[in-house]
């Protein structure tokens, strides 16, 4: 496929479209099923904390399955591997639904995150398989793009499913749409190409576990990962007590559940946005010092406001939409740098960074769920605190960004 086509081919939007719905099935996963946690808590017998667990078991999923699926897709092909994974997504996301306790919840969960890690891992290296030069990069950055649109619409799909058919068919409805990705795959070839003349060469997951020690000795990629790793976890804060908050705090009822979250959720895609432009004018080191001390001051100006939190409804919801926008010039520019750091192992260097990713965010989105007590000081000193440990992550940064001068 040609990388020089300013335009695209109905055969590219197709791809476009499936690769997209790959990297989508995990915020799917979590933000159309984030109205349902507490209609799904209460029938299940579940405490808050307990149905929170389910967001954080996810991810826990997901940190395991980046390990093992990209190793997998380089030694049997992406396409096999990836449907593989995508079967799996649709058979536990049908026994999430059919869940009797919250134990049995907790299992179909982390399952369904190790599968839905197989979207994210294998879409990358597609995209890399793919495309080449500029047009790798632009492919990249649209699908971002379509990404960072996924909390827009599916809280509010999830929430008009929760009313009007109940919590379990939002997990029917993430079967549905993996579904929709099978049928999409259906007109991929496979990506992966053997050098002619010689053996495919392949990424064993003991290199994946010895890249390990390498990266985090590494200081300038243990700066970006607190940096990457921090901010998220502050918006995994807010992701798991949202649904609790906005009932608790400020009687905001299910149905308009996903047009709260949504207005919130819109400062990340203006970060974004704002992010794939700044970046070229201020660089990628700046842009994202710059993201870090807009969390920093949004969390600071929160925390202010539970002096008296009764008057601030409003602006509590303007500093929650500042913290996403901030964030959204930190991810891609901590992502970016991190595996820069190493060109030649750029899969093992992705694997170490979104595995510590995520079970950083699943265990400090745990500790919110286990701390929630029906107000908001408890997420937002969690959300400082995170914010916080981003700019730790960004002076580690720049300190030996300096004596490498």
């Amino acid at each position: 496929m040609s990388a020089q086509k300013s335009g695209f081919t109905r055969r590219e939007v197709l791809t476009f479209a499936t690769i997209t719905g790959l990297l989508a099935l995990i915020p799917v996963s979590t933000d159309l099923y984030l109205p349902a946690i507490t209609a799904m808590s209460g029938e299940l017998g579940a405490t808050v904390s307990e149905g929170q667990l389910t967001l954080s078991i996810f991810m826990i999923g997901v940190a395991i399955g980046q390990l093992f699926f990209g190793p997998l897709s380089d030694s049997f092909g992406r396409l096999p591997v990836v449907r593989v994974g995508c079967f799996a997504f649709i058979a536990f996301s049908f026994l999430n639904s059919l869940a009797w306790s919250i134990e049995s919840m907790w299992v179909g969960r982390i399952f369904q995150g190790a599968a839905a890690a197989s979207g994210a891992v294998i879409a990358r290296a597609m995209i890399r398989d793919i495309y080449e030069g500029d047009r790798a990069a632009q492919i990249m950055a649209l699908t971002s793009a379509s990404m960072a649109s996924v909390p827009l619409f599916a809280p509010t799909l999830g929430a008009l499913i929760t009313v009007e058919l109940g919590w379990r068919f939002t997990f029917i409805a993430q079967a549905i749409f993996a579904t929709a990705v099978l049928l999409g795959l259906a007109s991929f070839q496979e990506t992966v190409k053997k050098a002619e003349g010689a053996p495919q060469q392949r990424l064993k997951l003991s290199d994946v576990f010895s890249s390990f020690k390498e990266c985090l000795s590494n200081p300038l990629f243990i700066g970006y990962q607190l940096s990457g790793t921090f901010s998220f976890c502050g918006v995994f804060v807010y992701i798991s007590t949202v649904a609790f908050f906005l009932r608790d705090v400020f009687n905001v009822s299910t149905e308009f559940f996903g047009v709260v979250f949504a207005m919130t959720a819109a400062g990340f895609i203006v970060g974004s946005l704002s992010s794939s432009r700044l970046v070229l004018k201020w660089g990628a080191d700046r842009t994202l010092r710059r993201g870090a001390f807009i969390c920093a001051f949004s969390t600071t100006a929160a925390l202010a406001t539970m002096i008296n939190p009764e008057g601030t409804k409003v602006f509590l919801a303007l500093i929650s939409t500042l913290f996403f926008f901030g964030v959204g010039l930190i991810a891609p520019n901590a992502s970016m740098g991190a595996v820069s750091l190493y060109p030649h192992k750029a899969g093992a260097a992705s694997a170490v960074y979104g595995s510590v990713h995520s079970v950083a965010s699943a265990t400090v989105g745990a500790i919110a769920g286990a701390t929630y007590s029906g107000r908001m000081l408890e997420p937002i000193l969690i959300m400082f605190i995170c914010s916080f440990g981003a700019l730790i992550g960004i002076a580690v940064t720049h300190h030996h960004r300096t004596k490498l001068v």
